[in-house]
């Protein structure tokens, strides 16, 4: 078996197509996407598109792909109301409200849209050689919060991951590159596959087990170059209302 795993694509099917690309030459057969799938990026409709036509694909539901369908957003500002007192967070909470409410459209209108309701919140596999996987957006049992990454301490890792019931649990949301092992369990994150903390480069993992009883399993953090400026061109071109934000993002201004 041979597992690749992509999350918080963003939108960004430049990148995705990218990560596509390096995974067939080392013969993926099987895909995970670990949720935040379609907000913030100019192509929604092709990520999915994308996503749905790989081999083996399971998607589950990250935080912002709950806010496309809810009109949700995240603290502090949850709602006007929260927002109203910081003219800084007003504008945040509008420019935040209009990108749902782009992403929303297009789905919609793609036919597309009902894909982001049947998401599930976790995914689980038991790999060839014993070990059971585990995989979520942010940490078992929630879509946001604190996720696994290399700068939280033992106890609060263990504590998000206490009664996974997983070998190994791999989650987004943090868009940071994380391998860890703690209290027996291993927690990876495949960093941003659309919206990598590094200019150019997009992350993936790769996971393989030959299923020959074998406990070892093969986990590779893998980073391809993606054309960032053909991203940026395309977010002015049609008009998206968070193109100045994911802009500074991709070219490391953020």
């Amino acid at each position: 078996m041979r597992l690749g795993i992509v999350a918080d694509i963003h939108g960004n099917d430049v990148a995705l197509r990218a990560v596509v690309r390096d995974a067939a030459e080392r013969g993926v057969d099987r895909w995970w996407a670990l949720g935040d799938l379609v907000l913030f990026g100019p192509r929604p409709v092709e990520v999915l598109e994308i996503l749905r036509g790989l081999p083996g694909i399971g998607m589950l539901s990250g935080n912002t792909d709950r806010y496309v369908l809810t009109g949700e957003q995240p603290a502090p500002h949850a709602t006007a109301a929260d927002a109203a007192g910081d003219v800084g967070l007003v504008e945040r909470y509008g420019a935040v409200a209009a990108g749902i409410g782009w992403t929303r459209g297009v789905l919609d209108q793609a036919g597309v849209l009902d894909v982001l309701v049947a998401l599930p919140a976790e995914l689980r596999l038991s790999l060839p050689g014993g070990l059971v996987m585990l995989g979520v957006h942010a940490s078992p049992g929630c879509d946001d919060g604190p996720g696994i990454s290399p700068g939280i301490s033992d106890e609060q890792l263990g504590s998000l991951l206490a009664g996974c019931g997983a070998d190994i649990v791999v989650g987004g949301h943090t868009h940071l590159v994380t391998d860890r092992l703690v209290g027996g369990v291993r927690a990876v994150n495949p960093g941003s596959t659309g919206m990598s903390k590094r200019r150019g480069q997009t992350s993936w993992l790769y996971v393989e087990d030959a299923g020959d009883g074998d406990s070892d399993v093969i986990v590779e953090q893998r980073d391809v170059p993606f054309d960032v400026d053909a991203v940026v061109s395309d977010l002015r071109r049609r008009r998206h209302p968070n193109a100045d934000y994911m802009t500074s993002v991709l070219t490391g201004d953020r």
